[in-house]
């Protein structure tokens, strides 16, 4: 039955049964729209609810009167830092994710923004992968360690 589908069979079937003359035609297919349409929108509007964003009001931080030029630039400059240190350690996790995979990706010249930013050290220190959390230690290591006493228990 389903070993050769006739979809041109099938579609002309549907095109002739929609040509064909009848009275209330244009009504019933007013009519279906309608409550499609009605259909969607109440679950749009009803069953799925959207929340409008409230106003917030920021606070931002206070600086004192006599704030200084100087004083404003340096905290500038240490958030600029700090953004330079963020931008760094996600462009190393890049880096070596694009290693991994045997991509090339290439961030010498970001990478040169960074030393000039930060300094040698530091932008070394930024591209450093970190180690990771030790949960538990390794066979190895409870080997080297000895033999545990037993808990003693009270009885």
């Amino acid at each position: 039955m389903f070993q050769k589908p006739d979809i041109g069979g099938g579609v002309s079937d549907f095109w002739s049964y929609i040509r064909e003359p009848k009275p209330h035609r244009w009504a019933i297919w007013g009519v279906a729209l309608a409550i499609t349409w009605l259909v969607f929108n109440g679950v749009e509007k009803y069953l799925i609810p959207v929340e409008e964003p409230k106003a917030q009001i920021i606070y931002f931080e206070n600086w004192t009167a006599n704030r200084g030029d100087a004083e404003a630039r340096a905290d500038w400059v240490e958030r600029a830092k700090e953004e330079t240190r963020r931008n760094a350690k996600k462009r190393a996790e890049y880096q070596r994710f694009a290693d991994s995979l045997g991509i090339e990706y290439d961030s010498t010249e970001a990478d040169k923004v960074t030393r000039e930013t930060l300094g040698e050290e530091e932008a070394a220190a930024a591209k450093k992968k970190p180690e990771p959390a030790q949960l538990r230690s390794t066979l190895a290591e409870r080997a080297a360690r000895g033999p545990q006493p037993a808990p003693q228990t009270q009885r």
